[in-house]
């Protein structure tokens, strides 16, 4: 593996990490104490979103490791 694509796997990875942290740390609780309608279904859409990310991105995983 070439210096490159390991740099670009590690930096993925930890960018997804830092997002994941960010949004379940700090803003999906902030919007569920604020407690209005709008910070609620907004919490509850970047939820969705996240899930939806990262079903897309275990898929690709494992479609890209399974030989053809």
């Amino acid at each position: 593996m070439s210096a490159r694509k390991l740099f670009e796997i590690v930096m993925g990875a930890l960018l997804y990490l830092l997002i994941t942290l960010l949004w379940f740390a700090y803003a999906a609780p902030q919007m569920i104490e604020h407690g209005s309608d709008a910070a609620l279904i907004t919490a509850g859409f970047g939820t969705m979103v996240w899930i939806a990310a990262t079903g897309c991105i275990a898929i690709y995983i494992i479609q890209k490791a399974r030989p053809a």
